[in-house]
């Protein structure tokens, strides 16, 4: 009798444990995330030029009061010996509710030059200004060039956190491949975006960005995930800081990062 009890016991809390967890993974918080988000919280690449390491883009991911955060950290440092020959530094921040993109935010120091990108939504669609003037992209069909949500397979337009230019693209689905992420072989989806940007994006099965590749002035970029390492999450510079930031100290971040 108390084997029999002490097995229904076990029945019992595995079926607790199995209904919770669902419940958890169904919840509201996740059901209104916005398709591609990690539920990590976050997404860590290194970025190689011609297989030598360039520097680092880790994705941040909060959620307060039902709207979706989105940090994006971009740190480039081309050297030959002690030498910079060019720096990069990009921090954007995107914002949504559920599938709906509300602002975006981008500065980006291009070895010295200053790039700054302002939008949000309003009734006749996603309103943003940058180096060149003020433009409106289309709700529905437009992302920002933060590449981690999964709506940019189905998008004909980019909006660029850049130079502030609503890019024509199209995207085609090339089939799923076998690649590296967080070192591991995983299974991910690749397709392919040509037009104003022409690059190579995967994701993986939970939809998450897994992997990037382009060209550039006939160097190779690949973007390959890796695992974050502990205190990432507050190795981020303010957004405004960028425009201050010089070779040395995008070193530096990045010595904490690699």
């Amino acid at each position: 009798m108390r084997c029999s009890l002490f097995r229904y016991f076990r029945v019992f809390a595995l079926l607790l444990l199995i209904i919770l967890g669902a419940f958890a993974f169904s919840s509201p918080l996740w059901a209104n995330a916005p398709s591609g988000w990690a539920q990590d919280g976050l997404i860590k690449f290194q970025v190689f030029r011609n297989d030598s390491p360039l520097g680092v883009v880790m994705l941040r991911f909060n959620v307060d009061n039902d709207v979706y955060a989105v940090d994006t950290q971009t740190l480039f440092d081309y050297r030959i010996g002690p030498f910079s020959l060019y720096y990069y530094a990009l921090r954007a921040r995107d914002e949504w509710s559920g599938p709906l993109l509300l602002s975006a935010r981008g500065m980006v120091n291009d070895d010295g030059e200053i790039f700054r990108v302002d939008g949000e939504t309003g009734p006749d669609g996603f309103r943003f200004s940058g180096g060149e003037g003020e433009q409106l992209a289309p709700l529905g069909t437009s992302v920002p060039s933060t590449y981690w949500n999964t709506a940019l397979t189905r998008a004909s337009e980019l909006i660029d956190l850049q130079y502030g230019r609503l890019r024509k693209i199209t995207m085609t689905k090339a089939g799923p491949e076998t690649i590296l992420s967080k070192g591991e072989r995983i299974e991910a989806e690749r397709y392919q975006m040509r037009g104003e940007l022409d690059l190579d994006i995967w994701y993986d099965k939970r939809g998450e960005w897994a992997k990037m590749s382009f060209t550039v002035d006939e160097s190779d970029f690949e973007y390959v995930r890796i695992v974050p390492r502990a205190g990432d999450e507050t190795r981020f510079l303010e957004l405004e800081s960028v425009k201050d930031i010089g070779s040395e100290e995008i070193r530096n971040v990045l010595r904490e990062l690699e």
